[in-house]
């Protein structure tokens, strides 16, 4: 099941649903939508949360035998526990309970998971994870919006602020800002307070480049791009910006030896045949990202790649093990840019 699919269950809601995928925005905005459905704020007999630290198969069995006060229907969250840590004696043990749900009609139970806590797959081929769950629950895959669709969604959020936002101011905010919902909320409603502020009523490509902040992931994408490019002005230019904004140097080295390994793997099953939309499928990523990496990583041999994954490994190595300042070694790193 779809997001939008399950939009048209909002007004019968019943069973047992579990919200997994890469997309938390959209997840989050739809348990509000649940719990405003459901239950009244504050209403601790008829909204029963488990997470983490209360889960377990016990306490979730007492939860959907409990009876509602005062009201028909009963709502259950539980999230926080990792369906990808569980071992199968653990996930037959869940699945038995979510069997019950249908003895017990009064009950709305939605399992809630972070993108690394449960595997749902790809849309053509689900997880085993997945098809276990199904037969007792209903899965609902909060994929990544695509780029169009991020676009419109984008667009109309500036309307409702009475702000004009044009194609490619938008375009150019998806690029810095990445497909993240979370993180383009944010970017847009610090826009619209920056054009308020001034009496203006249409965001520019200027007030993107001035007002919102590349995501890490991007700055680390085109951090190493530069690198393979033999750009060291260009890698310099995305660290001092990133220095400027406090960023930590071991959480950035981890962004860019991920985008290092991420373009190595890409180029591995490139150079093998496959083409984009296969490795998408197979890495379980979005198109619109993998057709970046396929990209950038046809501009060069898994031998540099190879190279730049051990300079990555090294300065990890410096940042954890000396006292070398953190920001001085990514410098290093960055004078790879010279050696081609």
């Amino acid at each position: 099941m779809t997001a939008a699919e399950f939009r048209k269950e909002l007004n019968h809601l019943r069973g047992g649903y579990l919200f997994c995928g890469d997309e938390d925005y959209l997840k989050r905005r739809y348990l509000d939508s649940v719990r405003e459905a459901l239950v009244s704020e504050g209403d601790v007999f008829n909204h029963i949360c488990l997470t983490v630290d209360t889960y377990s198969v016990d306490r979730l069995m007492a939860a959907v035998e409990a009876l509602p006060v005062m009201a028909e229907t009963k709502l259950i969250e539980v999230s926080g526990v990792s369906l990808n840590g569980m071992n199968e004696g653990e996930l037959e043990e869940l699945t038995s309970v979510l069997a019950t749900l249908p003895s017990y009609e009064y009950n709305v139970l939605i399992f809630y998971c972070q993108a690394d806590e449960a595997d749902p797959g790809t849309v053509k081929q689900p997880s085993k994870l997945i098809k276990q769950l199904a037969e007792v629950i209903k899965p609902v895959v909060f994929w990544r919006e695509t780029p169009a669709r991020l676009a419109a969604w984008t667009a109309k959020h500036f309307a409702a602020e009475q702000i004009v936002a044009p194609s490619d101011a938008v375009s150019l905010l998806l690029n810095r800002a990445g497909c993240d919902m979370f993180t383009l909320s944010s970017e847009i409603e610090k826009l619209c307070w920056y054009l308020k502020a001034q009496g203006r009523e249409t965001l520019t490509e200027a007030d993107v480049l001035s007002v919102s902040s590349e995501s890490k992931e991007i700055a680390a994408f085109d951090f190493t791009n530069a690198i393979l490019d033999g750009n060291p002005g260009a890698a310099f230019s995305i660290l001092n910006e990133l220095k400027l904004r406090k960023e930590r140097p071991e959480i950035l080295l981890g962004s860019i030896a991920r985008v290092v390994c991420d373009l190595l793997t890409v180029k591995v099953l490139t150079d093998s045949g496959l083409p984009a939309s296969a490795i998408a499928s197979r890495l379980s990523w979005h198109e619109y990202k993998t057709s970046l990496y396929v990209k950038s990583a046809s501009r060069c041999g898994a031998q540099r790649l190879h190279h730049l994954a051990e300079r990555c490994y090294e300065a990890d190595l410096l940042i954890k093990s000396t006292k070398v300042d953190s920001y001085t070694v990514l410098d290093r790193l960055a004078a790879e840019a010279a050696v081609r």
